[in-house]
Parts: structure tokens; sequence; C-alpha cells
């Protein structure tokens, strides 16, 4: 059966982003997710700070700056919560470098699923649930392994996770860990390697996917998601993307878990 043509795809399941097609004209950026990217046809172009590297397939770690061409050619991308199970297991016991190649057979299962979706022989939903699924492996693996965070950053990071449309100040959520402002501040970025508010932008970007199917502006979309408007979306948009997100939403389809 020949490959479809069809627009590029955006699947959003909990707290990871999976992205499916082509990539040109890619900014440089970071993001605190952890980047798998997997060439499905052939090999991809990822420049880093360090030069280029031609692979097909590459882990990048968190706020490593990036910039990404596949050459005309699909990829598939992994944006992983490097706090999650899979994303610690990747993150501290797979890899040794911020950028690295990476040929487990997991990569094989995830490129077939992406032929067998190109090829229409599974739609998008059982895509993602056969993306979601493949993780589990990683479960029990990271269950053998130390796998901590402080109890109070844990609390933190679980609470904006509820409250991504408000702006919590720094000192209250310091006082409500029973921390200085600077103990916090410094705790907080030891463990996840981003500030307390970049974080807190991060994870209202990524709110931001659930709500652009009920919201008709960008402006909108900026102001329930808790940007102050949406340049300062699109900023933010495009400094964790390398790309702006009109150019992102005209050209993508989402597919929610």
């Amino acid at each position: 059966m020949e490959l479809i043509e069809q627009e590029n795809l955006i699947f959003k399941a909990g707290d990871s982003g999976i992205y499916l097609g082509k990539v040109e004209d890619n900014a440089f950026h970071q993001h605190y997710a952890l980047q798998l990217t997997i060439g499905i046809d052939d090999k991809f172009e990822m420049e880093t700070e360090d030069g280029k590297i031609f692979s097909d397939a590459l882990i990048i770690h968190p706020q490593i700056p990036h910039q990404l061409d596949s050459k005309g050619k699909s990829v598939l991308i992994f944006l992983l919560n490097p706090a999650s199970t899979v994303g610690h297991f990747l993150a501290k016991h797979l890899t040794h470098s911020p950028v690295q190649e990476f040929q487990e057979e997991w990569v094989d299962y995830l490129r077939m699923f992406a032929k067998d979706l190109f090829k229409n022989e599974i739609n998008e939903k059982t895509f993602l649930s056969a993306c979601v699924n493949s993780m589990a492996e990683f479960n029990g693996r990271c269950l053998k392994t130390k796998h901590q965070m402080d109890k109070r950053v844990l609390a933190t990071l679980q609470y904006l996770d509820r409250h991504t449309r408000e702006v919590i100040p720094l000192s209250e959520m310091a006082s409500e860990m029973c921390l200085s402002e600077s103990r916090f501040q410094h705790l907080f970025k030891e463990e996840t390697g981003l500030s307390y508010r970049r974080m807190q932008l991060w994870k209202r970007l990524l709110a931001s996917f659930d709500l652009i199917r009920t919201t008709k502006t960008l402006t909108e979309l900026a102001h329930q998601s808790g940007f102050s408007d949406s340049s300062h979306y699109s900023k933010t948009f495009k400094e964790s993307f390398g790309f702006s997100p009109s150019d992102v939403f005209a050209n993508s389809h989402l597919v929610l878990e």
C-alpha cells in the first residue's frame, strides 16, 4: 500500500507530546522536555552549539539549544517530561551525554507504528495508544533504579499542573513549602534544571494545546492559558519549539488522548 500524503500531526498524552511530520525553517530553541527524534525513512539533521549531526534516532537532553531539519522527510518527535518514568530512565540510564544517538529496539517499534499510520493500517487514536503503551516497558525498568525528586519540588510541580491558568507568585509557593525564597529557587532549579518562572511558562504552554479547539483567536488562547497577551505567548512558544504558534497550528492536526 502506498504512503498517504497528510498534514503534520500533533499528539498530546498527559505531559508528553508527540509530533509526526516534516520539519523545516526551525529556529534554534530549547525546552524543559527531553526530546527523542526518529527518522521514519531517512536521516535528519540536528544542529546544536557543538555542530551538526546526521542521525536516524537521537536524544536531546533538556535545556540543550538545538535546531532540526528533517530534509523533506517525516520525523517522529517525542517530548517527554524528564521527571516522568520514561524521561528519567532515558536521561539517567540509557544516555551518557546531552546529545546522543539512540539505537534501542523501542525505536524500531515506534518507527513501525508511524509507517502503519501512513499506510492507513491504523488510525490516529490507535497510533497514539500504541506509542503510549510502548512506554510502559520503562516503568518496570525505572523502578529498579533510583528515581527520586525532592518531595517539595514534586509537590510544587503537581500544584502547577493543577493551576496552569494562574500565575502563582514565587513568594507564595516558597511559603507553602516552608522555605525562604532564595532556598526555594535554588532547590527548584537544582532538581528540575529550570527556574520556577520558566517552569510556570512551560506548564502553561503545554496546557494551551488542550484549549486550541475551544478558542477562536490566538489572543483568546493566550489569555485562557495564563499569558498576558498573544505576543508573550508567541515569544514563549517560539523560544520553546522554534516555530511561531500560528505556523504550527495552521499546518498541523491535533489529536488528544
